[in-house]
């Protein structure tokens, strides 16, 4: 196939967000695909859940733009016994707005009030560097071909053909 090369990256949660990003640093265009809603429209779902007792299952605490940690309390850490680079992605939440304390700080904390903003200007800057973000597009199948995954079903309905296909769909 001629043009750039593409992935397909299910979930937009901080996996998903740093997946595209590493992507377009090996220039490489990625496609998101997120069940929820952008990450300010959660702030309404979240309302109805705390006011209404009514729930999104495709938008609330734990799914939508920026994962289940956007609306908890910003905090920064990982269970993972293989960290990785931790200061690259400190330098990145820095980056698109977040205080440069937590590049040194022992528990670096980001704050629930910050975090949104912060997220909103990493998707920015995918989209402005060629990816793309579907929102409310939930992934309901695979098309495999000898083991392979081929293509994704979108919503029950909506079918795209997949070069290479990312999962970060977190805890879920």
């Amino acid at each position: 196939k001629g043009g750039k090369k593409t992935c397909h990256v299910i979930g937009f949660g901080p996996a998903g967000i740093f997946a595209a990003l590493e992507l377009l640093a090996e220039g490489i265009k990625p496609t998101v695909i997120e069940r929820g809603k952008p990450v300010k429209e959660r702030r309404r779902d979240l309302a109805a859940i705390n006011k209404q007792l009514i729930v999104d299952e495709d938008s609330n605490y734990c799914f939508g733009e920026g994962g289940a940690g956007t609306y908890s309390d910003g905090k920064l850490y990982t269970r993972s016994k293989k960290k990785g680079d931790i200061q690259k992605v400190l330098k990145a939440f820095v980056q698109f707005g977040a205080n440069a304390n937590i590049l040194y700080e022992a528990h670096p904390h980001i704050g629930t009030n910050k975090l949104p903003a912060i997220i909103e200007q990493m998707r920015d800057f995918i989209i402005a560097s060629g990816g793309e973000v579907h929102f409310e597009s939930r992934l309901t199948n695979f098309t495999l071909v000898k083991g392979e995954i081929q293509g994704i079903e979108i919503n029950n309905s909506q079918e795209m053909a997949v070069e290479q296909v990312i999962l970060a769909t977190g805890h879920s």
